[in-house]
């Protein structure tokens, strides 16, 4: 997308009245989340490379009897106990470490097993855990196994891990940079029942068994702890394949669904859409990360979207969800946050992707309705100092808060776009963080030092701001037009100026006339800023953030205000009559008639600050041989005038 006008993009003069500095917290500054993903630290002491299920359900009772085989690799010197996570309502039966029988002592959800001789570094060894019980009651989100049953009669269980419920269902490592290098799960169901899982379906044994089916899925893609998932029902597949564009590869979509009779005329259509989903977002992040395997949907009860690897666990038909839960296949699934505290790299990207699906396959005002519902959701909750980085990590309520992880976030994401000097910009970072990044993990310095490369742009004020500073900015807009001059004037009022007085950012203003508009991006650090456009239209109104591309409210109506002609020198009072020649110019400007000793500043559009410089009797040169071409602004002393210099 092309952020400037289809119009008559301009960007001209620009006054600024007013100065002052922001001022942010430091983005280092109490970030540590109330819960470390571990519950004992000795968890850490070794790397999961393979896990092995071997489960027995139904799909009337969340009752579950198996084996879990864990095999793993020591990392520190010397490990005396091998510690892991199971709920304490499931019995374990029995364990064996490299096949010798030992037992397990309880405290909590933690089960520690001391070895007879400590493994060291490098050692890789097998966890063979037996295990029996019901899961912890409940249901839904949060909830480790649910049991339901449809509206129309078909039983069901289904498995939600996230954030740290993995433990309610098998013995389990819990933190989200520990991927399993791959997995293998066996599930024995009663005969016609099916089981969906992650990666591919190797095999259904209908014979071991009589009266039972044992489905055997396999993935060998990395994969985190919460993402691993079945789901059981008397289920159809329905299997297609997709193309991705100007390539000869194809990819399996497959999909479970329950109640095919109701559920096929009313919404298979929407689900057959994910093909045309995979591949365009495939366009903007790169390939589909998993697509050697699968990607599907598994129907459920549940009041939502789970994006569980290569198979989302979901309970709503709505393109919109179906579109936001493919997009976490890249951001969660491929890159996964490194600490729950980023979570804002999952849900925030993926939330900012329901828009994107929105404007290439409904249109740009669907787009634009996306992102002005994220925008109200973020600005209108009580939550008028919430912060984007997650400090209170103590349970999902506060992990997964609607108004800053996902709407906040998806403005954030959406502002990193719109500050891209150039939109393909944008895509690329995406990708390059996928590239970088892949079946891995990532914080959001990384996605800071990709941005900043690609950019050549500093980004810690936006990120100190945006991610770990709080609130947003609020507006008071007013304008007037004296000839071919518009004047806009923006005070802004932070929304939480005690943790962020002020907001530095690019906003855009739409100038209407009868038979005209043009969009204008200008850059906004101060309390009280006014801009000068020259514009031959007869304006009627102006539009502040139109496209609502940056998280920020308005006050009261836009209203024109006839004194704002004298406070900026283009009315009947005249400011200093500052001269500058040559301009446009190649490789200097001289700039006379200046009031003696002034601080002279050029910086690009953006407000990055290029040169600083002193006048000596009333005049001074500005440098630009060494800069591209384009257009940039001279400010003259504070909270004085800007002008526009055009270099050639």
């Amino acid at each position: 997308m092309n952020f400037q006008s289809i119009y008559r993009p301009l960007l001209l003069l620009m006054v600024l009245v007013g100065s002052a500095q922001s001022v942010f917290a430091d983005k280092y500054n109490k970030r540590s989340g109330a819960k470390v993903t571990l519950a004992d630290l000795a968890e850490g002491d070794y790397d999961i490379k393979h896990l092995r299920f071997n489960l027995s359900v139904t799909d009337t009772s969340t009752y579950i009897k198996g084996d879990v085989i864990t095999t793993a690799q020591v990392v520190v010197a010397s490990m005396s106990n091998y510690v892991f996570e199971l709920d304490p309502v499931l019995t374990i039966d029995s364990v064996r470490v490299n096949g010798t029988l030992l037992t397990v002592a309880t405290s909590g959800i933690i089960r520690t097993i001391t070895l007879p001789i400590a493994l060291t570094s490098g050692a890789v060894f097998t966890a063979h855990i037996y295990y029996h019980g019901t899961p912890p009651s409940g249901s839904g989100f949060f909830h480790g196994v649910t049991h339901s049953v449809s509206a129309y009669g078909t039983h069901m269980i289904y498995t939600v891990s996230d954030p740290w419920v993995a433990k309610d269902w098998w013995p389990s490592k819990q933190s989200v940079n520990d991927k399993i290098d791959s997995v293998d799960m066996f599930v024995t169901v009663p005969r016609n029942v099916v089981d969906g899982s992650n990666g591919v379906l190797v095999n259904i044994d209908s014979v071991s068994s009589p009266g039972y089916y044992k489905y055997h899925w396999k993935t060998n893609y990395p994969i985190a702890y919460y993402l691993i998932s079945i789901a059981v029902a008397k289920y159809a597949e329905d299997r297609s394949y997709m193309h991705f564009s100007g390539s000869g590869d194809s990819m399996l979509v497959q999909n479970f669904f329950m109640d095919t009779a109701t559920f096929y005329p009313a919404h298979k259509a929407r689900f057959d859409s994910i093909g045309l989903i995979v591949d365009y977002f495939s366009s903007l992040f790169g390939r589909y990360p998993f697509w050697l395997e699968k990607y599907g949907v598994c129907f459920t009860t549940l009041s939502g979207g789970m994006e569980n690897q290569t198979m989302t666990t979901i309970g709503v038909t709505d393109t919109r969800t179906i579109a936001h839960e493919l997009a976490h296949q890249w951001f969660g699934d491929n890159v996964t946050y490194s600490r729950w505290g980023e979570v804002w790299l999952s849900e925030g990207f993926a939330t900012h992707s329901e828009s994107l699906f929105k404007t290439q396959f409904w249109g740009p005002a669907a787009g634009l309705a996306s992102r002005q519902g994220h925008l109200s959701n973020a600005t209108t909750s009580t939550e008028f100092c919430g912060q984007v980085f997650v400090t209170d990590t103590s349970g999902p309520t506060t992990i997964f808060h609607r108004a800053t992880v996902y709407d906040k976030a998806a403005m954030v994401v959406s502002m990193l776009r719109y500050i891209a000097p150039e939109d393909s910009l944008f895509f690329r970072v995406l990708r390059l963080y996928q590239q970088n990044h892949n079946m891995g993990n990532a914080a959001t310095t990384d996605l800071q030092a990709i941005a900043e490369a690609e950019y050549g742009i500093d980004l810690d004020t936006f990120f100190n701001q945006w991610i770990y500073g709080k609130g947003f900015p609020r507006y008071r807009v007013s304008w007037d037009q004296v000839g071919t001059n518009t004047i806009v004037k923006l005070i802004q009022m932070p929304s939480c100026p005690a943790s962020t007085p002020r907001f530095s950012t690019p906003l855009e203003l739409q100038l209407h006339a009868a038979s005209a508009d043009t969009f204008i991006k200008v850059y906004n650090n101060s309390d009280t800023q006014v801009y000068v456009f020259d514009w031959p239209q007869a304006v009627s109104s102006i539009y502040f953030n139109p496209n609502a591309y940056v998280l920020c409210t308005r006050f009261g109506t836009i209203v024109q205000d006839t004194m704002l002609r004298y406070t900026v020198g283009v009315g009947n009072v005249k400011s200093y009559d500052i001269k500058i020649f040559p301009n446009p110019s190649k490789n200097y400007w001289q700039v006379d008639n200046l009031p003696d000793d002034s601080v002279l500043t050029l910086t690009d559009i953006n407000g990055r600050e290029l040169w600083r410089g002193r006048s000596t009797n009333g005049s001074a040169i500005i440098p630009g041989a060494d800069i591209p071409a384009g257009n940039y602004l001279l400010k003259v002393g504070e909270g004085a005038a800007s002008i526009k210099l055009v270099h050639w």
